[in-house]
């Protein structure tokens, strides 16, 4: 992998102090991952995160949610309390919003964390996600003056309907996703406002999808934003164990390449991606962003 675009990967092992067991969105997801690219990458590439300030958070999630992840209490089957979960989202939102921070001046930047986010709504967690680190990121950086205008770009197989609910009828903001239909969890089957949604068919392939996500980064074009936030999703693996897409590996080198042609900032953050192949798609969609 080539790192000469002063690739930024933020990351620790304190990702795997929470574990359910039987849970598909388990602590190996970054661990292996993380153990992968220190194989790869030099030592400087990686930098530790801090845990978001709880203002941070309660400028996208209502009180009632944060006292109940803060509690580690029970959502729904998919999304348990468990000790341990509520810092690690705290350091999972935290990285988000240094990715975003540090991503301003072009570098680009990999939060490699957990829990995902992009399901959590302002006022209810679920599908894995406690609290949506990619509202909470590019809030901040709309809060502080630092962007005008931000675009999301979801990348997850499943529908972001947290980040798409945070974001919609909010000028300074463009969601756009390109995921499954039908899949959990239901929603995004239309665009409404300044949410562009591309369903596409279970077994989608890359001759669909990149077609699909040259259309997609065409609206992001029109809006010419400041920033670019990546829910990057690996479950559109052709093997993943929760999805039915057909993307190659070699694939995600494809979709990282697409991206740094765009010349936009962007840092990316890891959603979904429950293969035990993980380590490998991250490694070809950063190294198809930073070559």
């Amino acid at each position: 992998m080539n790192s000469t675009n002063s690739l930024k990967i933020l990351s620790t092992p304190k990702a795997g102090q929470y574990d359910i067991s039987g849970h598909p969105e388990r602590p190996a997801r970054v661990l292996r991952s993380l153990e992968h690219l220190k194989k790869l990458l030099p030592a400087t590439a990686f930098q530790e995160p801090m845990a978001a300030p709880i203002e941070k958070i309660q400028a996208v999630h209502g009180e009632h949610l944060i006292h109940l992840v803060q509690a580690e209490g029970y959502f729904d089957p998919d999304t348990p309390g468990a000790p341990g979960v509520f810092q690690c989202s705290l350091l999972s939102a935290g990285a988000a919003l240094q990715a975003a921070q540090e991503s301003l001046d072009g570098t680009p930047v990999f939060s490699l964390m957990r829990p995902p986010g992009h399901h959590a709504t302002p006022q209810q967690s679920m599908g894995f996600c406690y609290f949506n680190s990619m509202s909470v990121a590019v809030q901040d950086m709309a809060q502080q003056g630092k962007i005008q205008r931000a675009a999301v770009l979801d990348l997850d197989c499943h529908h972001g309907n947290g980040t798409e609910d945070f974001c919609f009828g909010k000028e300074e903001f463009l969601y756009v996703s390109l995921h499954q239909f039908p899949a959990y969890p239901g929603t995004g089957r239309q665009s409404r406002g300044n949410c562009v949604n591309f369903p596409l068919a279970p077994g989608t392939e890359g001759t669909d999808y990149f077609p699909a996500l040259e259309s997609a980064l065409g609206k992001i074009r029109d809006f010419k934003p400041d920033l670019i936030g990546i829910s990057m999703g690996f479950d559109t693996y052709e093997k993943d164990p929760l999805t039915q897409f057909g993307l190659a590996q070699k694939d995600y080198r494809v979709i990282g390449q697409r991206l740094k042609e765009t010349g936009w900032p962007i840092f990316a953050l890891l959603e979904g991606g429950y293969h035990d192949d993980l380590p490998f798609l991250i490694e070809e969609f950063l190294a198809g962003w930073t070559s």
